[in-house]
């Protein structure tokens, strides 16, 4: 069954509504701290050892300067990290996860990789080929997504 650009996209914009939706919702707390999905989207960047130049970090998150600015330091209040200016390089912060952090940004982690689980217990139901076109699907969307900002 043949289907038109807009019967497929009608169904992807709903579906990526409903993952922005459940992404503000998804407060993660742990020990009487709330980490909010900025906060979150902070950490899995700075997790992933990427430039914490604040204006590398504006661009690749698509947010202000004043927001990483902002958010960072919510998480510094927090307790979850510490930041020190690099001393080789003025433009740089050195971030590192305070131990309660580590245990903390763990815990979601971990929280996640059980929801991860649903999805890939559906994708295992599916043939390899399917499995592929979703893959380079998504691949590419994120390149076209990418192109709108």
């Amino acid at each position: 069954m043949k289907k038109s650009e807009t019967e497929i996209s009608k169904p992807l914009f709903r579906l990526i509504n409903k993952i922005i939706f459940l992404e503000k919702r998804n407060i993660f707390e742990y020990e009487g701290v709330k980490l909010f999905p900025s906060e979150v989207h902070i950490l899995l960047y700075i997790e992933g050892g990427k430039s914490t130049n604040a204006t590398n970090m504006s661009n690749k998150l698509g947010i202000s300067k004043s927001a990483v600015s902002q958010t960072i330091s919510r998480l510094e209040k927090k307790g979850v990290i510490v930041k020190d200016k690099d001393p080789y390089n003025k433009n740089e912060l050195v971030i590192t996860f305070t131990s309660f952090g580590q245990k903390a940004f763990g815990r979601y982690k971990k929280k996640q990789n059980q929801n991860r689980m649903h999805f890939d217990q559906y994708l295992n139901g599916l043939s390899d080929d399917d499995r592929g076109v979703i893959y380079r699907f998504l691949n590419e969307m994120e390149i076209v997504i990418d192109r709108l900002r």
